[in-house]
């Protein structure tokens, strides 16, 4: 009885950590940013990325997302899809004007070598309603006004 007890842990910590690995956004070789807020007591840092495609008849209706991780979650990024986003990126800038059509998620991004802006609103309320799956602490992404304290890097993929 407790050899099957041991496998079982054995298992469901090794789902736990592919689940995790599986939500981290694509980084290091894709296209994306990553921000950094400096200074920041919650120690959080922003990703905007190519999504996974979650089947091979994805579309680019969900290509990308912005996803977050502070202290309290480590590892685990926070993922939010951004339907339909269109971010504009060169060597040195990025930008992203993003509104969903029902109000509920709203990232602008502003890249550059004379600095860098975020700002990040979502009501998970608005949005689980569209999106039944989505995570419950997309919330901690309201980043309650304008950063500009953050450092970023572009990551232009593997061109």
């Amino acid at each position: 009885m407790t050899r099957g007890l041991v496998v079982f842990a054995m298992v469901a910590a090794s789902a736990g950590i592919l689940t995790a690995a599986a939500q981290a956004p694509n980084d290091g070789g894709t296209l994306g940013v990553t921000c950094r807020v400096r200074g920041d007591a919650r120690s959080r840092e922003f990703r905007l990325s190519e999504a996974a495609a979650k089947s091979a008849a994805a579309t680019d209706a969900a290509r990308w997302q912005l996803s977050m991780r502070d202290a309290e979650s480590r590892d685990a990024w926070i993922n939010l899809r951004l339907p339909g986003a269109r971010p504009t990126m060169t060597a040195n800038t990025a930008a992203l004007s993003y509104r969903n059509a029902n109000g509920g998620r709203h990232v602008d991004l502003e890249v550059s070598s004379s600095g860098s802006r975020l700002e990040v609103w979502v009501d998970y309320g608005l949005e689980v309603n569209v999106e039944p799956d989505l995570d419950p602490h997309v919330d901690r992404l309201n980043t309650d006004g304008p950063l500009t304290a953050i450092d970023c890097a572009i990551d232009r993929g593997k061109e």
